[in-house]
Order: C-alpha cells, then sequence, then structure tokens
C-alpha cells in the first residue's frame, strides 16, 4: 500500500441506548430451592456477632472486647455519635452531648451542620431549649478534636465518621463544625469484633430499571422483630429490544439472599489495626427464561433488571460503624452466529468475596465460589452459533462512603449447536424424546454447558480502616468454571460451526481466554480483551475499544504450550509498515490474539501458532471507514465506529495505533497488519 498522510480524524457517536417500558404481568414462581446462606459460605441466615480474639500484638494482652450486633432499622433520623478519640487500646468514649444528628454534610468540604435529632432517647425534642434560643448546650458539647459518627441520614446517605476541627453554634439549636475524614483506629482503638449476618429485605431500597419488572419483598413470619429470614425477590415478563432491530423477551423470577462479613481487631491507638476484614455474601435461586433470534454476531447483551441498596450499621458496643451494600442484577445474554433459542434454565446457590488485612503482609483478597448449580429447564436451540444466557450480579460494599469491595457474578447457561436440539429437563410429559424428559431430540451436533464467572477488586480508596493506603486496585484472582451438561450429536450435521466472538474492554476488562485467566495479569493496569482459546483476532474498531475473534478457516491456532508474549513498543517490527505511526506486533510465527490500551499506549498479545504461516502481508487502514471483506460475517462489532477485519484466510499480526485530535488521552488504533495463513 502506497504511503498515506497522517489521517484526519471526526468524533464517532455513541450508540443511543434504549430502554422500552412494558406493562409488568404476574409470572407463576417455582417453588424456593435454596439452600440459604448455609453451605460453604458458612453465613446463618439470622444475625448472628462474636467478639473476635483478642490481638495477639495487643501490648496489654487483654484490649476491649465488644459485641457486635446488627441495629434495627431506624425510624426518624437517628442521633450521632459525639465521641472522645480512642486512647490507646481503649475505645472512644461517647460525650454527654445532647441528640444531634447531621442535617447537613459536604464531604469534599468537611462542613456539616448538626441539628436536634427527631426520635431517640436523647433527642434535643425532649428537652427544653434555652430562653433565647441559642445553641448554647449543643455548641458547648461539640469540640475540636471530638469525632461525629453518624448513621445514614438525608444528608449523608452513606452515614459519615469525621473528626471535628472547629465549631461555629447557629440560630435554632443547630452547630456549624468544619471537620475532616477520621478512621476506624480512631474509633474502635484495640477493640476486637467481628459479624457475619444476613441483612434484612426490608432495609434494601430495591429500584426496576426495566418496564416489566416487578419487585417482591419477603420479610418473614417475623419481620417485625427484626427477622432477616426473608429474601429479595423480582418477576419479570419484558420485551428488549435488540441493536439489529429485533427483540428479546426475558420471563422468569430471581430471590436473593444477602449478607455482610466485618471483622477487626485493632491495634494500640491510633496505629493501623491487626486485622480486618470486609465482603460480602449473595444466595441465591433462579428461574430464568430468554426467547431470541439472534442474527451474526452479538456482542454480550446486559439489560438492567434491578439495583438493590441498604446500609445496615453494625453496633459495635456502643459505636456504630455504617456498612453500605449495593447491587445490579442484569440479564446478559451473546451468541456467536445465527441461531434461535427459547431456553429456561434455573440457578440455586451461594458465593461470596472478602479482603483482608492483616499488619505485616498487608491487603489479600479471596473468591469463595460456594455451591453452584445451573440446570437447564428448557431448551430449543436451532441453528449454527454458541450462545449464551445468565443474570449477572454486580455488587459493592463500603464503610461510610468508602468503597471497599467490588465484585460480580455471573451464573450462565451455554449452548453450542449445529442443526437443533430440543430438551425439556422438567420431567414432564409422556411418551419418549425431549417432551419426556428422557434426553434432547438433537437434529446434528449439541452440547450444554454450565458456568460461573466471578471478577473483582479491593478497591484503593479504602482508607476509614486506617491500614496503609493501596497504589491501585487489588484484584481478585478471576473465577472461570465451566462444566459439560450433556454432548450428543445425531445424523450429519448441516454445517461446519464457525465462532465470531466480540470483545469490548470500554470500561473494563474482557478476557475471555480460559488459559489466561489461570495465569497473572498480561498487562497489568491496562484495559485489556483476549479472544477464547481456539480463535484469534481478526478484526478492531477505530473509535471504541471492540474487537472481533474467528476460528473461521482455521481453528486452535495456538500452540500447545500456549507460548504467548506482549509487545507494547514495536520490538518485532522489522518494516515500516505504517508510516508515522505507533507500532505494536507479533513475533515471526505468532497471531494477535488480544489487545491492550493503557492512556496513551497500546499492546499486542501474540499467541505462538501451532502451523506454519504465511509471508504475504498487507497494511489494512480502517481509520476513515470500515473495511472489511465483502460479506464479512460476523455482524456489527463497534455499532456506530469505523472497523477494520482481516479476509478469512489471513490472521492479524499487529496493530498501528495513535491519539486522536478528538481524544488525546487516549490511543487509538488505525490499521491491521494482515498476514496470510500458509
Amino acid at each position: 500500500m502506497t504511503r498515506r498522510d497522517p489521517p484526519r480524524d471526526r468524533a464517532q457517536a455513541d450508540a443511543v441506548s434504549r430502554r422500552h417500558h412494558q406493562r409488568a404481568h404476574p409470572l407463576r414462581r417455582r417453588p424456593d430451592r435454596s439452600g440459604g446462606l448455609a453451605g460453604r459460605c458458612g453465613h446463618p441466615t439470622t444475625a448472628t456477632a462474636t467478639a473476635a480474639p483478642a490481638p495477639s500484638g495487643d501490648p496489654s494482652g487483654d484490649p476491649s472486647a465488644s459485641s457486635a450486633t446488627l441495629a434495627p432499622p431506624a425510624s426518624g433520623t437517628t442521633p450521632a455519635t459525639v465521641a472522645t478519640p480512642a486512647q490507646g487500646s481503649a475505645p472512644a468514649t461517647a460525650a454527654d452531648a445532647p441528640g444531634l444528628a447531621l442535617a447537613a454534610y459536604d464531604a469534599a468540604t468537611g462542613t456539616a451542620v448538626l441539628a436536634p435529632a427527631t426520635t431517640g432517647p436523647r433527642s434535643l425534642s425532649a428537652q427544653a431549649a434555652p430562653a433565647d434560643g441559642s445553641s448554647a448546650d449543643a455548641a458547648s458539647a461539640v469540640k475540636p478534636g471530638q469525632l461525629i459518627d453518624s448513621p445514614p441520614t438525608p444528608a449523608a446517605p452513606h452515614g459519615a465518621l469525621v473528626a471535628v476541627t472547629g465549631v461555629q453554634p447557629t440560630a435554632d439549636g443547630k452547630v456549624a463544625v468544619t471537620t475532616r475524614p477520621a478512621t476506624l483506629p480512631e474509633l474502635l482503638g484495640g477493640t476486637s469484633a467481628s459479624l457475619r449476618s444476613a441483612v434484612s429485605p426490608g432495609s434494601f431500597e430495591v429500584h426496576p430499571q426495566l418496564g416489566g419488572v416487578q419487585v417482591t419483598t419477603d420479610l418473614g413470619a417475623t419481620a417485625g422483630q427484626g427477622s432477616v429470614s426473608g429474601s429479595l425477590g423480582l418477576s419479570a415478563d419484558a420485551n428488549v429490544p435488540l441493536p439489529d432491530g429485533s427483540s428479546l423477551k426475558l420471563s422468569g423470577s430471581v430471590s436473593l439472599r444477602p449478607a455482610i462479613d466485618f471483622s477487626y481487631q485493632g491495634g494500640a491507638g491510633l496505629i493501623d489495626p491487626q486485622q480486618a476484614r470486609i465482603g460480602f455474601t449473595l444466595g441465591a435461586h433462579a428461574d430464568w427464561r430468554v426467547s431470541a433470534g439472534l442474527t451474526g454476531s452479538t456482542t454480550p447483551i446486559r439489560i438492567p433488571l434491578a439495583t438493590y441498596s441498604a446500609s445496615p450499621v453494625v453496633m459495635v458496643g456502643a459505636l456504630p460503624v455504617v456498612i453500605n451494600l449495593a447491587f445490579t442484577l442484569s440479564a446478559d445474554v451473546s451468541a456467536d452466529g445465527t441461531v434461535t433459542i427459547d431456553a429456561e434454565q434455573a440457578y440455586d446457590g451461594q458465593w461470596g468475596v472478602h479482603s483482608d488485612y492483616v499488619k505485616g503482609p498487608g491487603w489479600t483478597t479471596t473468591t469463595d465460589p460456594g455451591s453452584s448449580t445451573v440446570s437447564p429447564l428448557h431448551l430449543d436451540l436451532r441453528g449454527s452459533a454458541s450462545a449464551r444466557a445468565g443474570l449477572l450480579a454486580e455488587g459493592s460494599i463500603a464503610l461510610y462512603d468508602t468503597v471497599g469491595v467490588k465484585a460480580s457474578i455471573e451464573p450462565y447457561l451455554r449452548a453450542a449447536v449445529n442443526g437443533s436440539v430440543v430438551l425439556d429437563g422438567t420431567g414432564g410429559g409422556s411418551g419418549t424424546g425431549a417432551g419426556s424428559g428422557s434426553g434432547p431430540a438433537v437434529n446434528g451436533t449439541a452440547a450444554l454447558y454450565g458456568g460461573l464467572d466471578i471478577n473483582g477488586a479491593l478497591m484503593a480508596r479504602i482508607a476509614i480502616l486506617g491500614t496503609p493506603i493501596l497504589s491501585a486496585d487489588l484484584p481478585f484472582l478471576a473465577f472461570h468454571r465451566e462444566w459439560p451438561l450433556t454432548s450428543v450429536s445425531v445424523g450429519q450435521p448441516p454445517a461446519p460451526l464457525v465462532n465470531w466472538p466480540a470483545l469490548s474492554a470500554g470500561l473494563f476488562d474482557d478476557n475471555r481466554s480460559a488459559y489466561l485467566k489461570t495465569r497473572p495479569d498480561w498487562d497489568p493496569k491496562a484495559l485489556k480483551a483476549s479472544c477464547p482459546d481456539g480463535t484469534r483476532l481478526i478484526g478492531l474498531s477505530h473509535g471504541g475499544d471492540n474487537g472481533l475473534c474467528t476460528d473461521v478457516t482455521r481453528a486452535n491456532p495456538w500452540d500447545a504450550d500456549h507460548t504467548y508474549v506482549v509487545d507494547h513498543g514495536g520490538t518485532y517490527v522489522s518494516t515500516d509498515w505504517a508510516p508515522g505511526y505507533a507500532k505494536a506486533q507479533c513475533p515471526a510465527g505468532s497471531v494477535l490474539t488480544g489487545y491492550s490500551r493503557n492512556g496513551r499506549t497500546m499492546g499486542a498479545l501474540c499467541a505462538k501458532s501451532a502451523a506454519p504461516l504465511g509471508t504475504s502481508t498487507r497494511t489494512l487502514w480502517f481509520d476513515k471507514g470500515d473495511n472489511r471483506p465483502a460479506g464479512a460475517a460476523g455482524g456489527d462489532f463497534s455499532y456506530g465506529f469505523a472497523k477494520g477485519q482481516c479476509a478469512d484466510d489471513e490472521v492479524a499480526a499487529g496493530l498501528a495505533y495513535t491519539q486522536p485530535w478528538w481524544q488525546l488521552w487516549a490511543a487509538r488504533p488505525y490499521a491491521l497488519l494482515c498476514q496470510k495463513l500458509a
């Protein structure tokens, strides 16, 4: 190709997301088979608490130990605790202050206003105000150096833990204060406390995100007495528009049992604690059905169903510690190829994630996949594709307003079919074949898999625990497990099955390689994507962070030893195939199977080829518009952006990139180096 002048870019318009609201319909619900939060996660379905053993590093050998309990839901505005900071191993001591609550709070500036609480045993509403209307009693009770430990209020929905730096009385019994952030060691001192407890469904705010979703709450038989034996549920019956103009139907029910896991073993005075833990678990049962006609390559479609949020308060002795729990539940559907799908599946299980701090070694993160089962209840799949349907739960847990842990789990059902398969796993009906539950009726080949993906990270901003600040988020070791449910072959397959999985790494990593998920991060601190094992990268988009993989013409290109390298600086460039642009290129005999972006640089993930490659190469530019083979398969893998795609008998061996004038903070690919297969 002749040399080109550096291209001029124009901003690409993002695809407009659409939300259609449908009238909700009540659904039948299968009996709840969830095992609650027992099992491997070990979390009871009722609130329990124990005092943790004394930290071995405590100099006195007898630190203060306080019981930890889950406070009942508050009515009205709960007063804040005004306290003198911890001294030595003793926790903070509550001051003799009137009942004051946060009426205004600006975390950015640290300014706050305390006003008489509307409820509580020491509310100013039950006291006689000074005759002149001043706030002398409140102002004299709040002093610089004290702590304000506030449960959630309208002014501070996540609660607040701050130290007072200045006090200014105002009218009407209010007090204006300036503050700085405080830490749990300042509040709890050498206290040791531990709590593993389910969270009452009545504590959650639930907001449907899709028309046709109904929220249900089972508070349990003794909900009025603080029972946490109930569950959060939703049912759905909705049609969701797809980017190609078709629609997808979702129906079914979900039941969730969230729980929190918190422990703390203090050190001496304001020194960082000996041990701390923060995490959450989620027990779930779901019966879910997805019906759709999917054409070409359908990138993962994430359909938010509902958001959940709660702010339970853990009482460590007389001191409140605010924990904020949030979830988003989504349906996740994708397919490679052309297929019509009508799949119903059941999920039962519980899982957990937590991060632990031990003085000395520091932070570690742990994923507990618990016990999870995914069962196909009904399946009618026709075409030539691999289709996947799952329920994605994305959750976070925070202490006050500092996020501690974020994690996501997706139990899913994947079916690969070349022909048709009909399955009724409920065992209903009569006769033989699929209707009797005796096995799937197959014309061609089919394979069914259950799977579980867990990802997450300890967030770097968990400074409120008083531990050394992390320089970056500490990710969990990604958990991925897929297990075969059944595999059958009957008759002659109608056509070879070709996979066209699409990648998206705009906000999060999209690592599809099962092998690489068991290895260290192949490009730390960068957004990255890798093709599923058995496929290679064949396309990239210019404006987005999307890619296209395939096994067309040649499957399983990776050598048996899974040899790979990552190139950022053009180490293996022998000829300048894209003058004026930075390049990341694979060494001879390797193919591109992934890509990464870290600000203004990009990286190439290169897998050593199992078979010899051809020597013919060409530069494929796609910065000014789509540059794809005529009738290219794989679908629109990056809607709204220019795309480049090598031919079916080629592999991608390198990418050229620079920073567009309209996006100087991010590198974007401009060209691919396409190389012939042998």
